[in-house]
């Protein structure tokens, strides 16, 4: 059978590694900047430690290969697997200038403790009267009513915020090994107080990309290079500071990495299956929760006393949701077969609350993580979605879904649902089901790999697409005219059936970037987003303020070969036109 990017997927996900390749050091990967051309202070200071200067992880190190992790859990072949620590993907025995510590002007090794901002637990704003009152009067949106119907004018210009995005040559990165071969990217994820973005692959290599517009060294190269796991990694997730990086695998593991060290400190082990997802709690970042195809959801605490060794810690879970979607008929005595229903996304939506989604159907599950759960008893969230109104129908097919996603106050959750739909919840009432949705006719979710983002002010909202393209949505309610959908796709049946039972909303496909599936989006701190593809490719996507480079690309046409290497939004509504 040839080996195309789907099949490779499939075997990242469906066994353990066991290959135990090592990285070389005279690797043909970009190596950081130089030195000699960097400025006095490091570009990203959060990677200075602050007493130690890094060490070099070569093999004669104390995180060495030879002393190495303990072994997983047997596969099913029983093959034992050696475990790779951190280690640099580029070599060279002298310490970069740009990761040793900072010197004040008097000599002295700066050792002030990074403050640590955690972010407030936002304050949810009911649906009211007298608030969408409020909203109205100061020129904004009500929130919205089912019954009443407000949604929005008929006026919203809704392509003016997601026109101007535009994507350069220089602002595209290919994707190698250490044996300068392509590798195919599984996830990428951007740092909350900086511009770089790591990008996992499934080499379980993980790579920090510098995402800034013009900066050294450029969005091309990499800026810092990590070998986590023998297998591929399929999320990544930062502490609100950045210090501290969770890695979920196909290995069955998750592996939390100190970021200024670049070393691996703890070992989290407990699933059975490759990790679909893992998640720092942002109120509480010694908390993390992790999701598996083998149907649980497991809480770590890394304060927690684990087993020690000279490098790292090996936990267990504090907590654990066996079955958290598996239907009841499936499982206990009276089972004829096991079936592992597939937990494919967790969010935390409050302090000590988490949702959950799976591939069996489109419902969304809230659990209480301080609830304790016993495996001869059948797990109990504490609250369930209803199902989307297009579900329900007679002969309706059910689709799983993709991804979950927090808006930053709070208030909505996004679920990206395999068929092709982003159903919006309001947290308040789940079990009311989605208040309104997304659609976009190149909008194709045909695989569990594809998913899906919002923006740090929770503007816009990103997915990728089977397609070949991300698309990206304008947030703002006021959009919500369902006037839009029949005036620009009449053609699309899909829209105008989910229009009959909740608003939908528009937006505008980003093209020329991509030849294959466009898989997972994340939003940097400046704005930018960043979509991964299975043509070995990451691409950074500016959102140009006045729009002049994504108009100019639009409508330049193809002379000279101006449009080579570029992208840029697609906008079928015509210059000028108002709705």
């Amino acid at each position: 059978m040839p080996v195309t990017p789907r099949n490779r997927k499939a075997r990242a996900a469906d066994r353990p590694s066991t290959s135990s390749r090592s990285i070389d050091p005279a690797s043909s990967l970009p190596s950081p900047p130089n030195p000699k051309t960097t400025s006095v202070n490091p570009v990203h200071a959060f990677f200075t430690p602050r007493r130690n200067p890094l060490r070099n992880l070569t093999p004669s190190s104390t995180n060495s290969r030879n002393r190495g992790l303990p072994s997983p859990e047997a596969s099913p072949s029983h093959r034992s697997k050696r475990q790779r620590v951190a280690r640099p993907l580029f070599g060279g025995d002298e310490e970069p200038e740009f990761l040793k510590p900072q010197v004040d002007h008097h000599g002295i090794e700066e050792e002030e403790e990074p403050e640590i901002i955690l972010p407030v637990l936002p304050k949810k704003i009911r649906s009211t009267f007298s608030s969408r009152i409020l909203m109205r009067s100061l020129g904004g949106y009500g929130l919205g009513s089912r019954s009443t119907g407000d949604w929005g004018h008929h006026c919203a210009d809704w392509d003016s915020e997601v026109r101007g995005f535009y994507s350069r040559p220089e602002d595209l990165h290919t994707v190698y090994t250490a044996e300068n071969r392509p590798s195919l990217p599984f996830t990428v994820q951007a740092c909350n107080r900086n511009s770089l973005v790591a990008v996992g692959d499934e080499s379980g290599a993980i790579r920090l990309i510098e995402s800034a517009k013009d900066e050294s060294p450029g969005f091309d190269k990499a800026y810092v290079g990590l070998s986590c796991h023998d297998n591929a990694v399929f999320d990544i997730s930062f502490t609100p500071d950045d210090a501290l990086m969770a890695t979920a695998s196909g290995d069955q593991s998750v592996r939390v990495f100190d970021v200024r060290q670049q070393t691996c400190i703890s070992v989290l082990r407990g699933h059975r299956s490759s990790i679909k997802q893992a998640f720092f709690n942002p109120l509480s970042p010694s908390i993390l929760t992790s999701c598996s195809r083998d149907g649980s959801i497991n809480i770590w605490d890394l304060r927690c006393v684990g087993i020690r060794t000279d490098e790292l810690t090996i936990h267990r879970p504090v907590n654990s949701i066996t079955g958290a979607h598996t239907p009841p008929a499936t499982r206990g005595k009276g089972a004829k077969k096991r079936v592992d229903v597939s937990v494919t996304a967790v969010v935390w939506i409050e302090e000590f609350k988490i949702a959950s989604a799976s591939e069996l159907n489109a419902e969304i599950r809230v659990w209480d993580i301080r609830a304790v759960q016993s495996k001869r008893k059948t797990a109990q969230a504490v609250e369930c979605s209803a199902l989307p109104p297009n579900h329900t129908l007679p002969g309706h097919r059910a689709f799983g879904l993709n991804s979950l996603t927090m808006s930053p106050d709070g208030a909505r959750l996004y679920s990206l649902c395999r068929d092709s739909v982003v159903y919006v919840y309001d947290t308040q009432r789940l079990s009311s089901g989605p208040v309104h949705a997304y659609t976009h006719p190149r909008l194709h979710a045909s695989t569990f790999y594809v998913k899906s983002a919002i923006s740090r002010d929770g503007k816009l909202f990103s997915t990728g697409s089977t397609d070949g393209c991300p698309i990206v949505f304008p947030t703002d309610e006021k959009y919500l005219d369902k006037m839009l959908y029949p005036r620009i796709h009449p053609e699309d049946s899909r829209a105008a059936q989910i229009s009959k039972a909740m608003p939908v909303g528009y937006g505008a496909a980003l093209v020329r970037g991509y030849e294959k599936e466009v898989t997972d989006v994340t939003w940097t701190n400046g704005g930018d987003m960043v979509a991964i593809s299975d043509d070995y490719l990451a691409r950074c996507w500016r959102a140009g303020e006045k729009g002049e480079e994504a108009e100019s690309m639009r409508n330049g046409g193809e002379d000279e070969g101006r449009r080579w290497g570029w992208g840029w939004a697609e906008v079928d509504q015509k210059e000028g036109e108002k709705f």
